[in-house]
């Protein structure tokens, strides 16, 4: 049922006549009258019984005058809720992110952003790339932050990245003068992995074990910490992207001439969904950081 033709219903009611509701209303007589009967049609009863000075209610016409003031409270009540829910949208950004991809940004990434926007409401989810695909898929975030790759074409990219695999191993390590690095030099070495990406990991690991390498240690991207600590002072070298967060002063990236994966970071909205204010200044916000800080005004 049309609002509409409630409140028209009602004016009705209230006057006993159609001509006299159609003034009322600024609506001619018979726009009303077949207003009315479109309503009938759709409830397949009669409300109204014309009479020589005006019409009144039928049965069913009594039944609907009983309930109609609620039903246009309650319509009232759902319109106000989603012009809130609206509004309240354009000052939150809810963002969905893969479990351990913070660990390869800034310390201070989502504290710039707050203390940058003071007047947006941030709110972080984690998930596993999957369950970050399903919950994007049912408006759980309106952006999504993810190391892999997604197929899903109702999803946007906003940014994406790829970065290659290297070598990661402390100062003193003893590969660490080798002009050039090959997997098989790491053959009798100690390894550490860190899984960023299912896939990635997955063909890593393949091509360690054809390389007569094989990984003591695998870790979630997360424990990245853990990952450094067991690099840096039990001689452990790791395959893996180089979070910028890194103890550089302790640790030597080097690039293998024959790995050749990549790690794609990603983000993504849903297809045809217009970001919000907060959700837009988010996502300028993380390119800026991507692209090192250009275009960035001081937090």
């Amino acid at each position: 049922m049309d609002i509409k033709q409630i409140h028209y219903f009602l004016e009705v009611c209230r006057t006993g006549s159609f001509t006299s509701a159609a003034k009322r209303l600024y609506i001619s007589a018979p726009g009303l009258v077949k207003s009315i009967e479109k309503l009938e049609e759709e409830l397949g009863v009669n409300l109204f019984v014309r009479t020589r000075t005006g019409v009144c209610l039928t049965p069913s016409g009594n039944t609907l005058l009983r309930y109609a003031p609620a039903y246009i409270r309650q319509h009232e009540f759902i319109c106000g809720e989603v012009r809130r829910v609206q509004e309240e949208r354009e000052t939150r950004v809810e963002v969905l992110m893969t479990w351990g991809l913070l660990g390869f940004f800034p310390n201070d990434f989502l504290s710039r952003f707050v203390r940058m926007n003071p007047d947006i409401q941030l709110t972080t989810r984690s998930f596993t790339l999957e369950n970050c695909r399903e919950a994007m898929l049912k408006y759980q975030g309106e952006v999504a932050l993810y190391f892999g790759k997604m197929q899903e074409r109702n999803f946007e990219t906003l940014f994406y990245r790829e970065a290659p695999l290297c070598a990661v191993m402390g100062k003193n390590h003893p590969l660490v003068d080798k002009k050039s690095l090959s997997l098989s030099d790491f053959a009798d070495q100690k390894l550490v992995l860190l899984n960023n990406d299912s896939g990635v990991t997955e063909s890593l690991f393949q091509e360690l074990q054809e390389a007569g390498c094989t990984p003591q240690i695998v870790l979630d991207s997360m424990e990245w910490t853990q990952a450094m600590e067991m690099i840096i002072n039990a001689g452990y070298v790791s395959f893996c992207l180089y979070p910028r967060e890194a103890k550089s002063d302790q640790l030597t990236v080097r690039p293998l001439n024959d790995l050749k994966l990549m790690v794609r970071f990603s983000m993504v909205k849903m297809r045809n969904v217009t970001l919000s204010d907060a959700g837009k200044r988010f996502v300028d916000y993380v390119i800026a950081r991507m692209n090192g800080g250009k275009h960035l005004p001081s937090a």
